[in-house]
């Protein structure tokens, strides 16, 4: 997974990245191509599959807010022995 973004695709993650935290929302296509200036909506879905491809986003075209972020992250598997209290976590070192 190429995970390196241009200029204007960081752009646009970062600005569905701050809509999302602010207001638990996806920005639609037109509030992105809107406030970010872009020429056309077809530029902005472009830059949204090539988002998808790279993993940072979900997107469905058919659906309104349809962008989900990724955590585009590896994810590791961690197994814990022993017991959860109270937040803790007690455990024996295995290998």
């Amino acid at each position: 997974m190429n995970q390196y973004l241009t200029d204007q695709q960081q752009q646009i993650l970062d600005y569905i990245t701050h809509e999302i935290d602010n207001t638990g929302l996806a920005p639609t296509l037109h509030q992105i191509v809107y406030v970010l200036e872009i020429r056309s909506t077809n530029l902005v879905m472009n830059q949204l599959k090539v988002l998808e491809q790279k993993g940072w986003i979900m997107f469905d075209p058919f659906q309104s807010r349809g962008i989900r972020l990724t955590e585009n992250i590896p994810s590791y598997r961690l197994t814990i022995y022993g017991s959860v209290e109270e937040g803790r976590i007690a455990f024996d070192r295995a290998v």
